[in-house]
Formats: structure tokens, C-alpha cells, sequence
């Protein structure tokens, strides 16, 4: 479905814009032809004219001018006055015949970039798959390439409809006295073409976020670098195992909380000091130090870093830093679209669509060598402390990962939540290490066909990664599983570090005030919107003059259908032909109005009955047995036309409305259970008897909506 949008929006769209400007050359081109030929009618002419002008007794001679009698004098003045107008209307024809050709070549030109942009993704993508250079090169051509290629698509696009407004606007040009509306007409258009050019030119600050679309940003991560004065043993061990593997040594290590081991060469922003770090980074999780033996810490770090070995060293430092920061950017992009207006997010949107569609084409390339490099990882890993030390640690850490993070989350709601029940731990990873002990280690079988979590790459299945390592799944999770022993873990992780309580101390200050910071911007935000709406606002229909007008008009006509019956009777004389007539004409009318009246006065009545009344936490209409609550709306659309349809989706938990009895001259909404929309369908929607327009009635619904669930998050917020 993508692709066919795709196709639509890049080839099929300047195409039609290229046909549209192949239908103004003709007509531009014909208009050239008929100036051209009266020119030289006019040419002819004028010289006989001149000369039966210079004639005595000229003033009673007459001459036929395209069908007109009139006299040689006014002959030769209308051909003055036609030839005076060709002067201006050959050039401007001449202009529209440019602007048309303008149209043909720029549609041609930005469907022939979406042609060789959508047939060079699917090249690319099937080229990619023969070989990680071949990925590598592939994908960093046309990282560069397409966001040239989209922005001149954008441009092409944008002008082409600019000269056809600009062709329209001088095609109302025309021989003879203009009059005033169309010189106003003619105005508009232009000034259309104007403002669509000053849009393109706004949509400016928009062009280098598309050529930068490609580009890699940095990675998020949440830790803190240690330098090899604070962790002797750490650096030592990470780079003897670098030599070991003959790799490249990582030039930063970061410890981490509850991320996993991992290597990268994107440039990192570190969480929360905005430290930046570029080159090579180690990701080594604190807790896990202790919770693995040195073998398996071995096996983990050298399986990491064999990515910086050989032939995976240029994928590692070039392509994946790439790819990476391709798809955070894809998520900058997305957010700028949100903030965008119309034009701009309309701009922004085929260019979404190509980034995605960009990067699916690589996807399985990715995904294939992906598994081949994590394969190779694993044997890298296993050359340095045995097969079972790589086995082992993949199963311990599956079974440790969910019951580490579970911990790690109580003490960050401890933390965001104080309260006199919990002292807040100074000490994050010894306590999780003391909790971690006093829980037995499982791992069911579903974790075998689970990947580690991996920031960037696709995993294989752990059963997969065990069979590529000839160890049993019975051996691996018998040593995998080994009972956590709080002391000796915290002993193994200090070991490390050269002043391990002071640096557990400050690791536990920033991982915990990272997420108590993140929280109170999260609660004063929502503060900010509970704020919004604090009283009650009542809608209602507000219809009663076009109630008055459609009663006194039905009434009228109802009043015409009796006397269509009763005049025939009353004048029987007069209407002897057309009695049969009259009585039908008469019947239709009374039968029409019986069915017309009744919704006058149903816009009367219910004119100022409250259709829909919002308060801070519910939604409350009248024929609904008890009020909507706004936690139980997901969403909400407005469709305008015959009406206004006010459609609120309901949450897929949320219990459905139950309805009471409703009235013909009530504004009653309905309520659609399988699609679970409520809708109020009303000819306008007043707030104090004043009409709102759409943008009002929307955002007064989403100011609403938006206040009662930030409510409702903050009393949960504050109930845990």
C-alpha cells in the first residue's frame, strides 16, 4: 500500500500535471495562431481602409467589419484600437505559451525523479543483500543522493502549480473591455500564484531537514563514562581482550543501569550530564559485573568487541553509526511534521514516506547480515573463554533481565513517589543485587525463542545462537540459572573500580535524578493542561432562527396545499379544467409539509436544549444514563458538511454507554457499539448561543479532553 502511495504522490500527480499543461500549450499555442492571423487581416485591411478614408466624401462611406455595417472612420478606429490590444496580447499569449511549457517540462522532471528514485531504492535494496560492502556502499550513495533527489522533486512540484495558476490568472486576459470582476477575478488568481510561491519559499526552513534526513544523530543513553583512573581493572580487561581478538579498543566506557552490553561508533549524548562522546563506545551494564562470572563477562565484552574486528570493522564503524542515526532521524522528522502547518506537514509527508520506504528496502539486508555478524560475534566470544561461558551468559542474562528491570522501576517510583514507608537507596545497585539474591532464577521456555535487547542490531534467537555454539539448551540454563549470592556479586562488580562505593553512589544520584527530573516535568505538564478547563461548558444546537424561517416557509406552502383543495370548491366555475389538478398539487403540498413541519419545530424546541454539557471530568449528554467519563475517550473527529458530526472513539477497555429512551426533539446522540463511536449529529454546535466554527469546536473538545485525562493521569500518578 505504501508503494502504491508512493507511486501516486511521486510519478502519477506530475503527471497529471504535465497532461494539465499539455492542454494550456494547446490552447495557449491557438490563441497565438488567431492573433497572428488577425495581425495580418488587420495588416490587409488597413491600408484599403487608410485609402477610402483619404477619399472625398468619405464620412458617408460604410464597410463590412466581421459581419457589422459601420463607416470607414470607425473602421479605422476599432482597427487602431484591436491592433493597439494584439500589442498586448501577443506577448502575454506568448508568456502563457512558456508558463505551459514550463508546466509539461516540470511535471516530466519531478516524475521522472520519483521514477528513478523509487526504481533506484528497489536496485539498491537487491544489491544489498549480496554483500556487507556491497550494503555498505549502496546505502551510503543514496543516503546522499535521496534527499536531493526528493528536494528537487518538491521544487519541480511546487512551480509546476505555481505556473498554472500563473497560466489561468493571464488567460482572463482577453480582446475587448474588461470589466471590472474580471480584473478582480484575474487579480485573485494572480495573487493565489503569489501566495503559493511565497509558501514554497517559506517551506525553505523545511528543505534542510530534508536533506539532512539521512543523516545520523546522535543516540540517547543514559550512564555515566569511566575513565581508567576509576576503573583500572575494567579498561585493562576490556583492552586485553581487544588485543586477544585483535580488535579495535573501545575509546570511551560507559556504565549503565539496565541497558545491555553493547558497542557503537554513533556519536552518544550521555544522559544526564549532555556529556557528548564521539568514536567508540563500550555500553557495559554495572550490576551485571557481579551478576556474571569473569568468564562470562569475558565471552559478553569479547563478543562486543569482535564487532571492531576484521571485516566487520568498517560495517561497525561506517554503516551502522548510519543506519542507526537514519532511523532517529526518521522520528525527528515525524515530530517536526506535528508542529508543522498544512502546507509545510503536506510538504514534509512524501518525503516521510520515501524515508520509510528507503529504509525498508534495506531492512532485510540488514536483518540477514545482522544474524551473520551476531554468529560470528558469539564464535569471537567463545575463542576467548569456551563455548559454555558465552551459553551460559546468554541464559543468565535472559532470566536476570526482567526481574533487574523490575527492580530497578520500584526504586525509580520510590524515588519519584517518596513517602515515609521507603528510605530512598543511596546505594542502587548494591540493593538491587540484595533484592536480586532473594529470588530464585527460571527461564521459561518462550525466553529461548526471545533475541537480548540490543539498542541496535537484530539478534538471533537464543535457541538459535546455542545451537551455532554446539552447547545444549539442558547445560546452558543448568549453569545460566545458578543461584545470585548478594555478597559475592558485589564483591566481583567492586573489583572493577577504583573507589566503587563513591562511584555506586554518584551512578545511583544520576540514573535516580534522571528519572525524578523526567517525572516532575511530566507532572507539571499535565498540571498545565488539568488547568485548561475548570468549569462547566454547555453546547447546544442554537438553531431557532432557521427553525423561524423553515416554519413561517412550510407553513406558507402548507397554507397554499388547503387552498389548492378548498378553491375548487369555492369556485367551481373558475377552476372547472384544472380541478383534478389543483387537488393533487394540493395534497402533495399538505403531505410534504406534514413531514417538514415537524422538523422546524424540532429545531425550535431543541434550540436551546444542552446537547452535550463538558465539565473538568465527564462528558454528559442527554440521552446517556449516566455521564461519558473523559478517561474513557481515546480520541475524538468533527465531520463537516450536512451538519456537524461530533465522533468521540471510545478506549478499547472503556464499558460501553448505556442509552435512555430518546426523543425526536431531543438532541440525542447515538452510539455505534461495533465501531465504539459516540456520535452527536446537531446543523450547528453554539456555546451562549453564539455559533462556534470548526477550529473552535475542536479545540475547545481537545482542551477538554486533554484537562480530564491529564486529571486522571495525576491521580493515578499520585494513588501509586
Amino acid at each position: 500500500m505504501r508503494t502504491l502511495k508512493l507511486i501516486a504522490v511521486l510519478i502519477l500527480l506530475p503527471l497529471c500535471l504535465g497532461l494539465f499543461g499539455v492542454w494550456e500549450l494547446q490552447r495557449s499555442t491557438e490563441s497565438i495562431r488567431d492573433f497572428a492571423e488577425a495581425k495580418a487581416e488587420l495588416g490587409v485591411m488597413r491600408p484599403e481602409i487608410e485609402a477610402m478614408v483619404a477619399k472625398p466624401f468619405s464620412r458617408s462611406a460604410k464597410v463590412d467589419i466581421n459581419g457589422e455595417r459601420m463607416g470607414v472612420h470607425q473602421a479605422l478606429s476599432l482597427i487602431t484600437q484591436v491592433e493597439h490590444e494584439l500589442t498586448i496580447l501577443q506577448p502575454v499569449a506568448a508568456v502563457m505559451n512558456n508558463l505551459a511549457k514550463g508546466v509539461i517540462a516540470l511535471g516530466l522532471l519531478a516524475s521522472l525523479v520519483g521514477v528513478l528514485g523509487l526504481l533506484g531504492l528497489r536496485w539498491a535494496g537487491a544489491r544489498a543483500s549480496h554483500s556487507r560492502e556491497r550494503l555498505l556502499h549502496t546505502f551510503s550513495r543514496v543516503s546522499r543522493l535521496l534527499p536531493y533527489l526528493l528536494v528537487g522533486h518538491i521544487v519541480a512540484m511546487g512551480a509546476a502549480v505555481a505556473a498554472i495558476l500563473g497560466f489561468e490568472g493571464l488567460g482572463l486576459w482577453h480582446m475587448g473591455k474588461m470589466a471590472t470582476g474580471e480584473f478582480k477575478l484575474m487579480l485573485i488568481v494572480l495573487m493565489l500564484m503569489l501566495g503559493f510561491l511565497y509558501s514554497i519559499w517559506q517551506m525553505g526552513k523545511q528543505l534542510p531537514v530534508m536533506l539532512h534526513m539521512f543523516q545520523s544523530t546522535p543516540m540517547s543513553v543514559l550512564g555515566q563514562v569511566v575513565t581508567p583512573e576509576q576503573a583500572p581493572a575494567l579498561w585493562a580487561y576490556v583492552r586485553e581482550l581487544a588485543d586477544q581478538l585483535g580488535a579495535l579498543a573501545p575509546e570511551h566506557i560507559v556504565l549503565g543501569m539496565t541497558e545491555g552490553f553493547y558497542v557503537t561508533s554513533s556519536d552518544v549524548n550521555l544522559l544526564p550530564s549532555g556529556t557528548a562522546l564521539k568514536g567508540r563506545t563500550l555500553h557495559v551494564p554495572m550490576m551485571y559485573l557481579g551478576l556474571l562470572d569473569s568468564a562470562e563477562t569475558g565471552a559478553v565484552i569479547g563478543h562486543e568487541l569482535a564487532h571492531f574486528a576484521g571485516a566487520d570493522t568498517e560495517y561497525s564503524l561506517r554503516f551502522v553509526p548510519i543506519y542507526e542515526g537514519i532511523g532517529r532521524s526518521l522520528g525527528v522528522i515525524a515530530e517536526t511534521m506535528l508542529q508543522s502547518d498544512v502546507l509545510q506537514r503536506t510538504t514534509l509527508w512524501p518525503a516521510f514516506m520515501l524515508g520509510e520506504y528507503f529504509m525498508e528496502r534495506f531492512d532485510h539486508a540488514v536483518s540477514h547480515w545482522s544474524r551473520v555478524r551476531e554468529l560470528a560475534a558469539d564464535a569471537a566470544g567463545a575463542q576467548l573463554t569456551g563455548n559454555i561461558a558465552i551459553a551460559s551468559a546468554l541464559v543468565r542474562i535472559s532470566a536476570i533481565d526482567p526481574l533487574l528491570h523490575q527492580g530497578v522501576s520500584t526504586h525509580v517510583v520510590r524515588a519519584t513517589n517518596p513517602s515515609a514507608e521507603h528510605v530512598l537507596t543511596r546505594d542502587l545497585p548494591g540493593s538491587v543485587l540484595q533484592e536480586l539474591a532473594a529470588q530464585p532464577l527460571t527461564l521459561p521456555e518462550e525466553e529461548m525463542a526471545a533475541s537480548l535487547p540490543h539498542p541496535s542490531d537484530t539478534h538471533p534467537s537464543n535457541r538459535e545462537r546455542l545451537a551455532s555454539l554446539q552447547v545444549t539448551v539442558e547445560e546452558a540454563v543448568s549453569r545460566g540459572t545458578r543461584p545470585i549470592i548478594a555478597a559475592q556479586a558485589s564483591a566481583a562488580m567492586d573489583h572493577y573500580f577504583a573507589d566503587p562505593q563513591a562511584l555506586r553512589a554518584r551512578i545511583t544520584e544520576d540514573f535516580l535524578g534522571h528519572y525524578v527530573e523526567q517525572d516532575a516535568a511530566v507532572v507539571q505538564e499535565l498540571r498545565s493542561h488539568a488547568g485548561n478547563a475548570t468549569e462547566e461548558v454547555r453546547l447546544h444546537e442554537g438553531a431557532r432562527l432557521r427553525g423561524w424561517i423553515t416554519l413561517g416557509c412550510f407553513s406558507l406552502f402548507m397554507l397554499l396545499g388547503l387552498g389548492l383543495l378548498i378553491l375548487p370548491y369555492l369556485l367551481p366555475q373558475v377552476f372547472v379544467d384544472a380541478d383534478s389538478t389543483m387537488k393533487l398539487v394540493g395534497i402533495l403540498l399538505l403531505i410534504s409539509m406534514a413531514f417538514l413541519l415537524p422538523l422546524s419545530l424540532r429545531m425550535l424546541t431543541r434550540a436551546n436544549k444542552t446537547a452535550l454539557l463538558l465539565t473538568p471530568e465527564h462528558f454528559v449528554f442527554a440521552n446517556f444514563k449516566a455521564p461519558l467519563p473523559i478517561q474513557h475517550v481515546a480520541d475524538f473527529g468533527l465531520q463537516v458538511g450536512h451538519g456537524v458530526h461530533l465522533n468521540l472513539l471510545l478506549e478499547d477497555d472503556a464499558p460501553m454507554p448505556e442509552l435512555a429512551s430518546r426523543s425526536f426533539f431531543s438532541p440525542d446522540a447515538k452510539l455505534n457499539r461495533k465501531k465504539r463511536w459516540v456520535q452527536l449529529q446537531l446543523l450547528q454546535i453554539c456555546r451562549d448561543d453564539k455559533k462556534l466554527k470548526d477550529q473552535e469546536l475542536a479545540d475547545l473538545i481537545g482542551t477538554y479532553l486533554n484537562a480530564g485525562t491529564a486529571r486522571h493521569l495525576l491521580q493515578q500518578r499520585f494513588e501509586q
